[in-house]
């Protein structure tokens, strides 16, 4: 047997390298987890609450848990081998070129968000949005794994990295295709960013030219994909764009209107009528009775025919039962605005929000002033904070308005600003309804009524601030204050039609219809009398009624009312009303309205 005199050397020093390489390895996973859990940690303090900051709260546990334990695992290692030293060895990584790439993982889904609502975002809004998503991506990304890179292994960073922006940056699309709404499935979830980070690896880790071809072509496939669905959307818009021949245009057209007095349309999101509020425990009449002393005549057992918002307001604007919803409806393409404008009026639309005008073509706003203002820089905002909240909801649009600015900008449409006759639509997201998408659950419940209720007491506030200065600067306006459909408060709200909740047409109430259907409605006339002479049912006859007064013809009324049967009645499991009357249903046959003055206030069902 020949000996080598290095060969005991030899061993030492593989054994050594062997454990240095564990060792690296080991700290490298460490790191990994210790990265993703920090970044949870960061976008759960920073980013508006919603679907991603939820994820991540967990996410903080899960991965600072296996964090804190393979630490501990490493620390007894090095005590067990008794090799506690650890030197930071490594040289800084330097900067290539090639990491550059590796942000179209994540500006994927970005670039898919922001190519499809081109017909909303300006070119500056596009700027900006791809600047801030580059720009983080490339400081969590790059930057940060470099800096990094001293005591860890810059692969490994830019893998964590990567996967976690990509992940956060896609959740709105995961959102979408769920209809997730504040919360997600955890399960899922994880899945997919388990799915997103093995993918990750493998891109990192295959040969870099391959790599970055492979991104780049589902960069591009994606981009080019996102661009072609914006162009058919567009397509389809302009097609629908064409104005329908209203039967209200055709009645009206050639006659002159004899009263030019100021319109002021304001919309309280699902305010209801006070005998559905005393079935959720809340008695309305003090504010009832402010409105009746300041002249308005407050109408008992208003529903609308259509819910929620773009339904309702849709076939009221038209005066037509069966035009189909549409948000550019909000934005003043409706017969109404049409008709009133030819008549010299001036259209406002003020809302407290961007909901109305989000997602719209800047050809479809047709309002001459509008609040927010319709630049699209709001819209820049809103998909921002959508794709931090990792949800494309309503709710979004609800924020970054300054509410008092809102408040301002409708006293000054009521006192009269301009000197030609105005016609104001204004929407207030007060008192509002519950979770829209799966609806929410039964547990959720009492929470929802409760904030519902607390609500009531603040769009009662603003309609008091409206009062007053209508009082003061406008009394000859014809002012109408009313709901556009129901809260959605009852059973699971909007859950019930999704029939995920087992519910049948047989279970629906009364007052499940009125918690969908039913309205909250008070008009001032400049002469009191008028109250009388138009019998209003339903919201959709509110302006058959005005545009009779400012006619001076009564008989326009019944001309162009529309049929008194609520729509879209999937809300309803089938159930619908027509002239009052409830037709299917645990009621059916009766009345949807009592309107009796002990009407029950039991709580909902």
């Amino acid at each position: 047997m020949i000996n080598f005199p290095f060969s005991g050397s030899v061993d030492i020093f593989m054994k050594r390298m062997m454990q240095r390489n564990l060792s690296s390895l080991f700290f490298n996973i460490v790191v990994f987890n210790g990265i993703i859990a920090l970044y949870s940690l960061a976008s759960s303090v920073f980013i508006p609450s919603g679907v991603n900051a939820l994820f991540t709260s967990y996410l903080i546990w899960i991965f600072s848990g296996i964090t804190a334990f393979l630490a501990v695992i490493f620390i007894l290692w090095k005590i067990i081998t008794r090799r506690m030293a650890f030197a930071l060895e490594k040289e800084f990584e330097p900067f290539r070129l090639s990491d550059f790439a590796f942000i179209l993982l994540p500006m994927t889904p970005v670039s898919q968000y922001i190519l499809s609502n081109q017909d909303s975002v300006t070119m500056q809004g596009t700027v900006i949005l791809f600047a801030v998503f580059i720009i983080l991506s490339i400081v969590c990304g790059i930057i940060i794994p470099v800096c990094l890179s001293k005591i860890a292994s810059k692969r490994i960073v830019m893998t964590a990295s990567i996967a976690f922006l990509t992940m956060i940056f896609n959740m709105a699309s995961l959102s979408s295709m769920n209809a997730w709404s504040i919360k997600g499935s955890f399960g899922i979830q994880i899945a997919v960013m388990g799915l997103i980070i093995i993918i990750c690896f493998i891109i990192r880790f295959i040969p870099v030219k391959i790599a970055i071809l492979a991104m780049t072509v589902f960069f591009a496939v994606n981009a080019v994909t996102a661009a072609m669905s914006d162009d058919s959307e567009k397509s389809t818009q302009s097609k629908s764009v064409e104005v329908k021949k209203f039967k209200v245009t055709s009645v009206l057209e050639g006659k002159t209107i004899k009263h030019k007095n100021d319109i002021l349309f304001i919309v309280f999101e699902a305010y209801v009528d006070n005998e559905t509020l005393k079935y959720y425990g809340y008695d309305n009449t003090e504010q009832l009775k402010f409105l009746e002393d300041n002249g308005f005549n407050v109408y008992n057992g208003i529903y609308s025919i259509g819910a929620p918002t773009e339904q309702s307001l849709s076939k009221l604007f038209n005066i037509d039962r069966d035009v189909s919803r549409h948000k550019r409806y909000l934005a003043g393409n409706t017969a109404v605005h049409a008709l009133l404008s030819a008549q010299g009026y001036k259209t406002h639309g003020v809302f407290d929000n961007n909901w109305n005008l989000r997602g719209l073509p800047m050809n479809q706003l047709k309002y001459d002033y509008t609040f927010p203002s319709s630049t699209g820089v709001m819209d820049s905002e809103v998909l921002i904070r959508a794709i931090f909240k990792g949800e494309f909801s309503d709710a979004v649009s609800f924020e970054g308005i300054d509410y008092n600015s809102y408040l301002e900008q409708k006293k000054k449409v009521i006192g009269k600003i301009i000197k030609e006759p105005a016609f104001m639509y204004s929407h207030s997201s007060y008192p509002g309804h519950s979770p829209s998408g799966k609806g929410m659950t039964l547990q959720e419940q009492p929470k929802k009524m409760s904030e519902y209720l607390s609500k009531i007491e603040k769009a009662n506030d603003e309609m008091r601030l409206d009062v007053e200065e209508i009082i003061k600067n406008n009394p000859d306006a014809i002012v109408i204050f009313a709901g556009d459909h129901g809260p959605f408060m009852t059973k699971t709200g909007y859950g019930v039609s999704n029939n995920n909740d087992g519910y049948k047409p047989e279970d629906i109430d009364r007052y499940d219809i009125q918690d969908r259907f039913g309205v909250f409605l008070a008009i001032r006339w400049p002469e009191k009398n008028s109250a009388a002479k138009y019998d209003i049912k339903i919201l959709q006859d509110v302006f058959p009624a005005v545009l009779s007064y400012l006619y001076e013809d009564d008989s326009l009324f019944d001309t162009i009312r529309i049929k008194r049967m609520t729509a879209s009645n999937q809300r309803t499991l089938g159930v619908y009303v027509e002239d009052g009357i409830i037709h299917g249903g645990k009621d059916d046959g009766q009345k949807l309205f009592l309107m009796e003055e002990d009407v029950s206030s039991n709580n909902p069902k």
